[in-house]
């Protein structure tokens, strides 16, 4: 059973945050109301705040985080990191080698689902076979990304400048974490996106809602932050 859409990790629960600008893009999706600069009216989530954030200097590319920001990417990026533990492997020999003899089942989380997507969804036995080559080393992959970010959060707020490889992990797992918090939403297409806007402060998703949106503002200033 997946996880409620107040909790995108299992057995946790998201605080709130206040967003760092009104730069937010959906994952694949960009809500109207970003891209056309409106601000929503409904309280916070529209608020500008462009004081932390990543940004390019004479020395390359930064990110700042206040202590609330760093404290929470720490905790987001700790869960997706545990979320994306791969199945055991029973066989010692298997787990040796790095290549198991038996696919690993599809996953039954759809957040994870939507970080491994299915290649061949159409053809179960190549699906399996692909998931039994690659899906540890596509977990592993992610998770690597995700601890190298972690490394480079300043554990109490503060500056940190980002060499190029760091650049890339951020953008890996800013997109991993987007992509998890949007399924627990269940975004799936423009209006759903658009909606997010108009979430009430008493709504139940509204945490959810804050940090999706907070992750895309992030996303968002890195990637204009590189152009």
């Amino acid at each position: 059973m997946s996880p409620e859409p107040d909790r995108p990790f299992p057995g946790r629960r998201v605080f709130r945050l206040p967003r760092l600008s009104t730069g937010a893009a959906a994952a694949g999706r960009t809500p109207a109301r970003a891209r056309d600069g409106v601000r929503s009216s409904n309280g916070d989530l529209g608020r500008e705040n462009v004081s932390n954030g990543f940004s390019r200097t004479k020395d390359g590319i930064q990110v700042v985080l206040g202590p609330l920001e760093a404290t929470l990417l720490i905790d987001l990026i700790g869960q997706i990191d545990a979320l994306l533990e791969p199945p055991p492997v029973d066989d010692p020999l298997e787990a040796i080698v790095g290549l198991r003899a038996v696919a690993p089942p599809p996953p039954d989380d759809p957040a994870v689902a939507r970080l491994l997507p299915d290649a061949y969804p159409d053809d179960p036995d190549a699906g399996a076979d692909y998931r039994r080559r690659t899906s540890d080393d596509l977990r592993a992959g992610k998770r690597a990304a995700a601890r190298r970010v972690l490394a480079s959060v300043p554990a109490t707020g503060g500056r940190t400048l980002l060499d190029d490889d760091q650049i890339q992990d951020w953008l890996v797992t800013l997109n991993d974490l987007r992509l998890v918090f949007g399924t627990r939403l269940n975004l799936v297409d423009d209006a759903s996106a658009d909606a997010l806007y108009t979430v009430e402060s008493d709504d139940p998703r509204r945490p959810v809602v804050e940090l999706y949106l907070f992750l895309g503002d992030m996303q968002n200033q890195l990637v204009h932050a590189l152009l």
